[in-house]
């Protein structure tokens, strides 16, 4: 492998993932811990799970009872399931057909979206999707996908727009980051990390991350995920790295107004 992966592969490209072929072979540094996203009450609306199975293909697509409880969020999450299930299903029928016109084997394909909150606030809905795709190569593929609701604008919002310049806001957390990645790679190599010049061993940018809010109490948004899809910081089999370290003083000091209620100083 010549280069890097990038960790946010959305829905749209897992789904282009499944033509045939294509699926081959700070203050000191923070303390970084396993994510455990808190529960959030909802009265009135129920979590979605949605289910498809054909001989062809399998597809889900599900989302938690928070985001169901938001219409105009339950709607394009809706909306976005339905346009993932039709391409799913041409996709699926043009692989069909060169496989039949080929006199080669068809392998059922596969779709899966499943979101999950990271954190709930009356400003603003946190969430992470996990995208597994199947398109009958040699293994899988696993993306990962953040949204971000402002419940007050009843819009999505992307990370940036939570601060008044992200940049600086998220720099301190860079060598926490790093730091807690190799304590993981180390976990799951069962040995020292290797040679800096091997792409596995290099600390990747943040842009080649999925990164969301994440609250680790019902006080608000007090951490920042950090998700690395397989081939961003380790081969394929190593899985995701999944990391969240607490927001330090500068990330708060440059939230903006409008979310500032929704964030929290961590929890010594």
């Amino acid at each position: 492998m010549n280069g890097r992966k990038p960790a946010q592969i959305t829905l749209a490209v897992l789904v282009a993932l499944a033509l045939p072929g294509i699926a081959a072979c700070e203050q000191g540094t923070p303390v970084a811990q396993k994510t455990k996203a808190p529960v959030a009450s909802t009265k009135a609306a129920t979590a979605v799970s949605f289910e498809r199975e054909t001989k062809a293909f399998a597809f889900t697509y599900e989302y938690p009872a928070q985001a169901a409880a938001l219409p105009r969020l339950a709607a394009m999450l809706d909306a976005e399931r339905a346009k993932a299930l039709g391409e799913l299903e041409a996709q699926t029928a043009e692989a069909q057909k060169e496989a039949a016109d080929n006199d080669y084997p068809f392998n059922p394909h596969m779709l899966g979206v499943g979101w999950k909150v990271t954190g709930e606030s009356p400003e603003m809905l946190a969430m992470v999707a996990e995208i597994s795709s199947y398109s009958g190569g040699a293994h899988g593929n696993t993306g990962y996908e953040a949204l971000i609701w402002d419940k007050a604008a009843d819009k999505r919002i992307q990370l940036a727009a939570l601060f008044t310049d992200m940049a600086m806001a998220l720099e301190p957390l860079r060598e926490g980051y790093c730091t807690a990645l190799n304590v993981e790679r180390r976990e799951k190599r069962g040995e020292q990390i290797g040679e800096p010049d091997d792409m596995f061993n290099t600390c990747p940018p943040f842009a080649e991350l999925v990164l969301v809010p994440y609250a680790s109490s019902d006080s608000g948004f007090d951490r920042m995920m950090f998700i690395a899809a397989p081939y961003v910081a380790g081969p394929y089999v190593e899985g995701v790295y999944e990391i969240s370290l607490p927001l330090s003083g500068a990330a708060l000091e440059r939230i903006r107004p409008e979310y500032r209620a929704a964030f929290a100083a961590p929890a010594e």
